[in-house]
């Protein structure tokens, strides 16, 4: 065989075996394809299932603790354990009697010292006949002067999680003094003798309150879509306010039924890349910023009133405890951003920290450069990122006065300056993406931070309630421009050229 004809066959075979092995790849790739689709789609369903499940468990468990009735909490005859009762007739925290349907169904009258009240589950240890002896504490008799007499606690044998998840009766209850614990000891909260239900407390609101919490919350809109304007007109992106008010209102609008208070944003970010053919990535960072300077306004606003609160509380008072653990909270927070600013725009600690190392190894590296230009450009305009911030206090400011005037109607046991503190707090839980409007996950820092005041699950159900409605009540009102300008929850198409930046699709 000469050699150019074994060449030939060489070259032959060579290109065979490459036609072959590209023929085999093209059969994986709707394999790897078909792998790839079933892994996103597992994570959305988990991330679904995550979500919904915190969702649920904290609805559940306040749903399960609050009444539409006014109840007051008696022994059971059975066993001795807390049992609540509905109110047959109204009654009020100086009665001395009260007409109550007991467990049986039966209304029947009582006494003050026939009644106990919430107290906080905390665990304890007794002293007794020279053992150490662990309890729950489940209630507490209700007792006028705290400072003077020791409080007599209900307490039974020590129960774990799922017992008292689903409130198991475990043993014989009986009371101790406050007295007989062992350091540390309860604080003791004083709770009301009535659990106001939630149809009560409506029933005999303040109607003039409630409107004023409803209609004082449009400032919100309007301060905060005239600072999205600023910040567009900073990278210099043409829009109106009047677009951008519009916009901001289809957010808003979108906001009432996606995860979270964050999740209109999603919708922000597209249709505001939709004002520029040649700045979007500048337009979708605009929201990011927007949103992380009105957090940033929310924990400033949250830890000044904490600290204040905290200086003018007296020391042993458990709020004041808390106050402190929120102002310093909030202080972390702002001096991490602080450091992490100076830290990226400082070349030498960049490289020091692999901050830039880090930035040059992440994928879609134009994207990346793009967003260093924005950060470029904010940090020239500094003086507008500084009144930004201070511009943004009064929207929080909006939001915590239409809490106080919604709290104030329902009669809520809570001092007005400290609504300063656990306003901000609420809401900044409500912009975590779990659930919409934050569903379950306000309502559980609600009740940790109102209780310290006496308040009962029902108050704070109607506090994160009165907070939510009113947001809703005008995020709907958004919709009038949403079926006007025809605006619609971006497609995974649309999210996914806006991720990439592709500047020919013609669908953004």
């Amino acid at each position: 065989m000469t050699g150019p004809l074994k060449r030939t066959l060489r070259l032959r075979s060579s290109a065979e075996a490459r036609r072959l092995r590209d023929d085999r790849s093209f059969k994986t790739i709707p394999k790897l394809m078909s792998d790839e689709t079933k892994k996103k789609h597992g994570k959305k369903w988990l991330m679904f299932i995550l979500r919904w499940g915190i969702a649920v468990a904290g609805i559940w468990y306040v749903l399960s603790n609050i009444s539409w009735s006014d109840r007051v909490l008696i022994q059971s005859a059975k066993d001795g354990w807390p049992v609540a009762c509905k109110l047959a007739a109204p009654a009020d925290e100086t009665s001395t009697s009260f007409q109550i349907i007991d467990e049986t169904g039966k209304v029947r009258s009582v006494n003050t010292d026939e009644l106990i009240v919430k107290a906080d589950p905390v665990k304890i240890n007794v002293r007794e006949h020279g053992a150490v002896h662990p309890y729950d504490i489940l209630a507490q008799k209700p007792i006028a002067d705290a400072e003077h007499n020791p409080r007599m606690y209900l307490v039974s044998e020590r129960r774990n999680l799922w017992q008292r998840y689903w409130n198991i009766h475990k043993g014989p209850v009986k009371f101790i003094s406050s007295d007989e614990i062992e350091e540390p000891r309860p604080h003791g909260l004083s709770y009301p003798l009535i659990d106001r239900g939630v149809g009560e407390m409506v029933k005999h609101a303040d109607h003039r309150m409630l409107l004023a919490a409803i209609f004082i919350f449009p400032i919100t809109f309007l301060i905060t879509s005239y600072r999205w304007y600023l910040l567009l007109q900073a990278l210099e992106i043409d829009v109106t306010i009047a677009r951008a008010f519009v916009i901001n209102m289809v957010g808003a609008f979108y906001n009432t039924f996606l995860p979270g208070s964050t999740g209109g944003d999603v919708v922000k970010a597209v249709y505001a890349a939709k004002q520029t053919t040649t700045h979007r990535t500048r337009a979708v960072m605009s929201v990011i910023v927007d949103r992380v300077l009105g957090l940033l306004a929310l924990v400033l606003l949250g830890g000044v009133m904490a600290g204040y609160q905290y200086f003018k509380l007296p020391p042993t008072d458990p709020a004041a405890h808390l106050c402190a653990e929120v102002g310093i909270g909030s202080l972390l927070i702002l001096l991490g951003t602080c450091v992490g600013l100076f830290v990226y725009y400082h070349p030498l600690l960049r490289r020091i920290t692999g901050l830039d190392f880090i930035l040059r190894k992440l994928p879609m590296q134009r994207q990346i450069q793009k967003v260093m230009e924005v950060m470029e450009i904010y940090r020239n305009r500094g003086w507008l990122i500084f009144f930004t911030i201070i511009g943004t206090l009064p929207v929080h400011g909006t939001v915590v006065l239409s809490a106080m005037f919604a709290g104030m109607a329902f009669n809520l046991p809570l001092p007005l300056t400290y609504y300063w503190v656990v306003v901000p707090v609420i809401v900044l839980s409500g912009s975590i993406p779990i659930s919409p409007q934050g569903a379950g996950v306000m309502e559980f820092f609600a009740i940790m931070l109102t209780r310290r005041y006496g308040c009962t699950v029902s108050q704070a159900f109607a506090l994160t309630m009165s907070i939510r409605i009113v947001q809703i009540l005008w995020n709907l009102f958004g919709g009038i421009f949403v079926l006007r300008g025809g605006f619609h929850v971006p497609t995974e198409k649309e999210q996914e050229a806006l991720e990439t930046d592709v500047e020919e699709e013609v669908t953004i």
